[in-house]
């Protein structure tokens, strides 16, 4: 009964004054915690949200950085402990983080991991520069300053998930998949955060190469003192792939001709930007804890990569750094 009233009462960031108290008066009358939580979702949401609502997704409005406020998704099942791991899931360039978090709360669940999804809205974050290439600069070219950075998100949404939710995890793990790969590994080429332990970019379109390219397909042309190489390879990373996300006429396949160069297709991109990185380590006689895996006859479905990704992150999964991309034994 607790914490049905507990789970109702932190839902009310979703919706008016009087579905909080109808929420809360379910709660007290002994209705189940899914019938209390799907009362607060606010009207005219989704189907899908509200969906996501009964089964205990929380969304509140982030403002707690330099930039403009943006909605975050969470989710912690009832039975997940305040030390459990944390992972933040990078939506696609459809800005669905609903659907994301969606995907992902029964894997959350059954491995008891806290879900954080922030939603980089076209509003807030107007374009792909805005979100996945990290917002370095504005449109005409002038540098944005640190604080504003798309990047510098993370840390801060981090820590205010852990107040909100009483959490104790002393950091935390990224996947991103599509637009969100494009992200999570830009992410980690400008040295994530302090807090960051693991990271999957799953099937992105387009990669920021080791190369002397210009950003965003290359590392020529970052802000000074971003790119270091040793703390980039040195971050736990792997490059999932899917082997059938091998369409060169996929709708939302990138186009530009530096995409264009680095292969056909989202499989032949992924493998050779690791492929390239692996060399550039071993030029920079860096140490290099990248992995790549291949998801076998998996698209580009986040829904797909997403149990493969469990495994790596906080499963039986452990790929072997530097090897050559391969598919996990089962």
């Amino acid at each position: 009964m607790r914490e049905s009233t507990h789970r109702a009462l932190r839902a009310s960031s979703t919706g008016p004054a009087k579905a909080i108290a109808a929420a809360v008066l379910l709660a007290l009358a002994g209705c189940a915690p899914a019938a209390a939580l799907a009362s607060t979702a606010p009207h005219g949401e989704s189907a899908l949200q509200k969906k996501l609502f009964a089964e205990g997704v929380q969304r509140f409005t982030f403002d707690g950085w330099a930039g403009p406020a943006f909605p975050v998704w969470t989710f912690r099942s009832v039975d997940t402990p305040a030390d459990a791991p944390v992972l933040f899931v990078f939506h696609g360039v459809q800005r669905d983080a609903d659907k994301y978090i969606g995907e992902w709360v029964e894997l959350a669940r059954r491995h008891k991991i806290v879900l954080i999804a922030p939603e980089y809205s076209q509003a807030a974050f107007p374009g792909v520069e805005a979100y996945s290439h990290g917002w370095f600069t504005e449109k005409d070219g002038t540098p944005r300053p640190p604080e504003l950075w798309s990047f510098a998100t993370v840390e801060p949404v981090f820590a205010a998930v852990k107040a909100r939710e009483g959490l104790t995890a002393p950091t935390y793990s990224i996947y991103g998949h599509s637009g969100g790969a494009q992200f999570a590994h830009r992410y980690v080429l400008a040295g994530g955060g302090p807090h960051l332990a693991r990271a999957i970019s799953a099937n992105a379109g387009s990669y920021a190469t080791t190369d002397a390219v210009p950003w965003p397909f290359g590392l020529s042309g970052l802000p000074k003192g971003v790119w270091n190489a040793e703390k980039a390879f040195a971050l736990p990373m792997t490059v999932l792939l899917g082997t059938a996300d091998n369409d060169p006429k996929h709708r939302s396949l990138p186009r530009q001709p530096e995409a264009q160069a680095q292969g056909p297709h989202r499989l032949a991109r992924g493998q050779t930007f690791y492929a390239r990185a692996r060399a550039r380590a071993a030029v920079y006689k860096t140490g290099f804890n990248w992995s790549c895996v291949l998801v076998p006859r998996v698209e580009h479905d986040n829904a797909g990569m997403a149990p493969v990704a469990v495994r790596i992150l906080f499963g039986d999964a452990k790929p072997e750094a530097g090897a050559d991309c391969k598919a996990l034994p089962r």
